[in-house]
């Protein structure tokens, strides 16, 4: 018996289980989140924009694998990517999946917003672009994807835009008509999942979130139906809390903020999250045995 297609195996190996990854911006913050024991990490296209200080509307595919590039070499666990509207049309969509599968993605999600973006998506002004042009994306991200065990995830603002759960349904099944092996749905709470887990039984589905309160949580996530957890902006918007708070008060004081604990101790944590002492063993082992 052949083996199955990786669309196939990607959407199984999501859909038994419930997978919460979070969201992450750099190897360092990546290497955080695998070290507390999460199963997997979430590079949403809104913290990439933050940490580039560009802006999500504004990050490109170069970027975007470079970035994922750094992460894969720092962790082992797999990685969701954001790739926003496919950073073109249909030839740039396939593009992507075949730059991303190569760097090393576990799956990445393709939104239905109009492409390119404008900076007044910040500002809750999505448009949903002709759900055809994005069936064209996805078709070709599907067949560009080879033999790439990569999950293609359909995002779709239609219940922000629309607000018709008739409407996001029409367009998920043409998602998935398309190629798309899971669904994200802005705005989906548990709450409101149940006509979309009836009419899509056996898809994975995404929920994104994790700031708007209250916030769910991961046993009202997974007993709604959800298969995947991301959460885009909850590891940078501390970051950047942490980072005004160390800094904010120096032109005062003329110094800076106090960790929550001694600084040795804070030195200590950051070395081993890096896991210097396998450097140092290795070192051990060779250049100082030969000194």
């Amino acid at each position: 018996m052949s083996a199955a297609p990786p669309s196939s195996r990607s959407s199984r190996r999501w859909r038994d289980g419930f997978v919460v990854a979070p969201g992450v911006f750099d190897p360092y913050s990546a290497r955080i989140v695998e070290k507390l024991g999460f199963p997997a990490v979430y590079l949403g296209g809104n913290a990439l924009g933050l940490h580039l200080g560009v802006g999500q509307p504004f990050v490109t595919l170069t970027e975007t694998a470079a970035i994922v590039q750094n992460v894969r070499r720092i962790v082992r666990v797999p990685i969701i990517v954001d790739i926003g509207a496919g950073f073109g049309d249909a030839v740039h969509a396939a593009l992507t999946m075949r730059t991303l599968a190569h760097a090393g993605v576990a799956a990445l999600h393709l939104d239905d917003q109009i492409y390119p973006k404008r900076a007044h998506y910040h500002r809750g002004k999505g448009r949903l672009a002709d759900a055809g042009v994005v069936c064209g994306k996805l078709r070709a991200m599907a067949a560009s994807r080879g033999d790439a065990d990569v999950l293609l995830i359909a995002r779709t603002d239609a219940l922000r835009v629309t607000r018709s759960v008739e409407a996001t349904v029409a367009r998920c099944r043409e998602y998935l008509a398309a190629g798309a092996n899971a669904l994200m749905i802005l705005d989906l709470e548990p709450g409101g999942v149940a006509p979309f887990r009836e009419a899509f039984p056996q898809v994975p589905l995404v929920w994104i979130g994790g700031i708007a309160e209250p916030v769910p949580t991961a046993t009202e996530l997974q007993e709604a139906g959800f298969s995947v957890a991301v959460y885009p902006f909850n590891t940078i918007g501390a970051a950047t809390e942490a980072m005004r708070a160390m800094w904010s008060g120096f032109a005062e004081t003329g110094r800076p903020g106090s960790l929550s604990k001694p600084s040795a101790k804070v030195v200590a944590e950051a070395l081993e999250i890096i896991d210097l002492d396998r450097a140092i063993e290795i070192e051990r082992n060779t250049t100082e045995a030969q000194a």
